[in-house]
């Protein structure tokens, strides 16, 4: 029975290994890979995206391949023999045995040493032929030449890098349970309360023992070893469920992270452009508090609570029986109003803290505007109002945390033992049904303890809930690549072109048809059946007043957007065909000057970011030319560092006609088939605006520019 899946059906191999250890995959759609190698490496991970999870590529030394092994799974690795490359649909694997999804759909156990010998074959064949010929030719024996040439070989390969690694992943975006199904955390999670219940009830037959010893008047030796045990085994249970927990709370504070990243990446552009900057950092502020308290303050509440459940059981049982668990339901009623006053003064809080946040970037930001236009005496007025507001607040979070950190702990204490006056002053009772009942009362003290502070914190989760669930949510939009085509339902190029040919399109570089588009579900439609289309060569200019759709129609060309209705297609092909690197290869954008940047980093970084990082010699040439070319040579001039000089924030400081004309030159060097410039031209200067046409007509192939009549 074969291992190994053909590059051939190594689309098959893809999906049937994703559905095989349960991720979320999106049937239907069918592929070939393609033939070169370097494309290959492309479209697994873009094929991946496309079917709804993630191929995360990744390679290593020869040294570390069998530790690699060890803990590979889900994964895709390549096989190579000869010219011939074949694929292992790796499920799981451990440090002896590699379990495999073969061609047959079979699952199928195989020794690591089988498959560290497929892996690493075609590089150990020539080197381990010179090897023993050197060590034939010294006249060591042949036993002692093998050992020898295992060592040597090791040595000789230990740094040799190893690819064709493809590891399966769940999609950042897809059901967060489901993530941390696949991960295990949920399941060592379950595992972490299990032992947390050991804990209780382990806890609870100590109180027992002590009950039948101490005040059964029966406190020989015996007793005492055996509730010695007990209470050690109870601390063995505690530790195990702490470790174990603090383990889940690191794996889902990865997962949660990656979350809400890839939520930040596909935020819609309107909803980043409605947040503004303010806005935006407070979200990144809650989110390490949803991050860093929220994970340990669930669990935290979780262990409590299952520690009241044990002292409510134990109290049922004890001297004071359903009365005592009456005063513990009836407490839990007054600790949940206290919780809900501190929830309501917290979101109070927060509202006014993140509205500081906001106003204070928003007065850096505009601090300039401000010294022109506003008077001296003026510009604390509504930072004081702000400040007076906000102490108030904090003075009722102050009050509200107070009473719920004293009273659910000290409070139960009286509640508690005040439960069984009326027991101990009527008829004797036994002893060891007082123990548990003093056992549940002290164990329930310690639960509104820690509930108590896991409320506190929850609390804060809950409002950092309220500014971060629309990260979490954004997270679920499909990302650009794999969007869902509007006319082409293939992802094989030489399908699509024959469709766009069939339509008669095909000799249009850019082809635009009946596009609708508006920003919000209740507006009015920005583009309504928009139509174009562009040849290669071409050259239009977009003229038209502000609020037109100009800027809307650059973002929706580029995939910033995509369009409610119609299609936009490039050589024939739309988004999800060419994905989103594809798509940017062929059109390109300088964008309005107040949504381009300069990042803090290298010059050559930011001319080059679009086409190639780490450059080449041939790329940095191209970048240095394109500026001189663009009037940017007295600037390379006075950098002492050159097309290696550090600018943006914290760096060269550039004038806003030199950062006007980095994003063309950034533009240029992408080289892509058509460009697009958005009101680019609008900060130069007569002379050299002329300069930078002459350019960008030299070198742009296909060009649009859009600009105010």
């Amino acid at each position: 029975m074969s291992i190994v899946w053909p590059e051939s059906a190594l689309d098959q191999a893809l999906t049937e290994l994703a559905l095989a250890v349960g991720l979320a995959v999106r049937t239907g759609l069918t592929s070939s890979p393609p033939a070169k190698l370097a494309e290959l490496d492309t479209w697994i991970p873009r094929r991946a995206e496309r079917l709804g999870f993630q191929a995360l590529a990744t390679e290593c030394s020869y040294a570390e391949v069998p530790r690699v092994l060890a803990q590979l799974g889900p994964a895709l690795v390549r096989v190579t023999r000869g010219q011939e490359r074949m694929y292992l649909a790796v499920v799981s694997s451990n440090a002896r045995r590699v379990q495999l999804l073969t061609p047959a759909l079979k699952r199928t156990g195989v020794p690591l040493s089988v498959v560290l010998q497929l892996l690493t074959a075609a590089i150990e064949d020539a080197p381990a032929r010179s090897i023993d010929h050197w060590l034939s030719s010294v006249g060591i024996g042949s036993r002692q030449r093998r050992r020898a040439g295992t060592e040597l070989l090791k040595l000789q390969l230990a740094e040799r890098r190893l690819d064709g690694f493809w590891l399966l992943r769940p999609d950042s975006g897809s059901s967060f349970v489901r993530q941390l199904r696949h991960e295990g955390v949920l399941r060592r999670g379950l595992w972490a309360l299990a032992l947390s219940l050991g804990h209780v009830l382990v806890a609870l037959y100590g109180w027992l023992l002590l009950g039948k010893s101490a005040l059964g008047g029966a406190a020989d030796p015996g007793w005492i070893s055996a509730w010695v045990l007990t209470t050690s085994s109870a601390l063995l249970f505690q530790i195990a469920a702490l470790w174990l927990g603090g383990r889940v709370l690191n794996e889902a504070a990865v997962l949660l992270k990656q979350r809400l990243l890839c939520g930040a990446l596909r935020l819609a552009l309107d909803r980043i452009r409605e947040c503004g900057s303010g806005r935006l950092l407070a979200m990144v502020s809650e989110s390490e508090a949803l991050e860093n308290a929220g994970l340990a303050g669930s669990f935290a509440g979780a262990l409590a609570l299952l520690q009241l459940l044990g002292a409510a059981v134990a109290l049922a049982f004890g001297t004071g029986g359903w009365l005592h668990v009456l005063l513990l339901f009836i407490w839990s009623g007054v600790v949940a109003l206290l919780a809900r006053r501190n929830f309501r003064a917290r979101a109070i809080w927060t509202s006014e803290r993140l509205g500081l946040a906001h106003g204070f970037v928003e007065n850096v930001v505009g601090n300039r505007s401000r010294i022109a236009q506003q008077p001296r005496p003026r510009w604390h007025l509504l930072e004081d109002q702000q400040l007076r507001v906000h102490l108030d607040t904090s003075a009722a979070l102050d009050a509200s945390q107070v009473l719920l950190s004293v009273v659910p702990a000290r409070g139960w204490l009286l509640i508690g033992f005040a439960g069984l006056i009326p027991v101990l002053l009527g008829e004797p009772t036994d002893p060891v049904e007082l123990a548990i009942a003093v056992g549940g009362i002290l164990q329930a003290y310690a639960a509104w303890s820690a509930l108590a502070a896991g409320a506190i914190t929850l609390g804060g989760v809950g409002v950092a809930w309220q500014q971060v669930a629309g990260l979490f949510r954004a997270a679920a939009r499909l990302p650009l690549g794999a969007q869902p085509g509007l006319v082409l339902g293939s992802e094989d190029p030489n399908a699509a072109r024959e469709a766009a040919a069939s339509r008669g399109t095909a000799a249009a570089l850019l082809d635009l048809r009946g596009v609708y588009f508006r920003h919000r579900a209740e507006g009015e439609p920005t583009l309504n059946g928009c139509n174009l289309s562009l040849r290669a060569g071409d050259r239009l200019l977009l003229e038209g007043p502000s609020g037109g759709g100009k800027s809307t129609l650059a973002s929706l060309l580029v995939g910033l957007r995509s369009p409610g209705a119609g299609h936009i297609l490039i050589d024939g092909l739309d988004r999800s065909t060419l994905g989103h690197a594809g798509w940017l290869k062929r059109i390109a954008s300088a964008p309005q000057f107040h949504e381009n940047h300069i990042l803090s980093a290298s010059l050559a970084f930011n001319l080059l970011m679009g086409r190639c990082w780490p450059p080449s010699a041939r790329d940095r040439s191209d970048a240095e030319q394109v500026c001189r070319e663009l009037g940017l040579e007295p600037l390379l001039g006075r950098m002492p560092s050159g097309l290696d000089q550090i600018v943006g924030e914290t760096g060269w400081q550039l004038s806003h006609g030199e950062r006007s004309r980095i994003f063309l030159a950034r533009a240029l060097l992408q080289q892509a088939d058509l460009l697009v410039f958005d009101e680019s031209f609008g900060a130069l200067d007569p002379e050299t605006l002329s300069q930078c046409m002459n350019t960008v007509l030299a070198r742009a192939q296909t060009l649009i520019v859009i600009a105010h009549p």
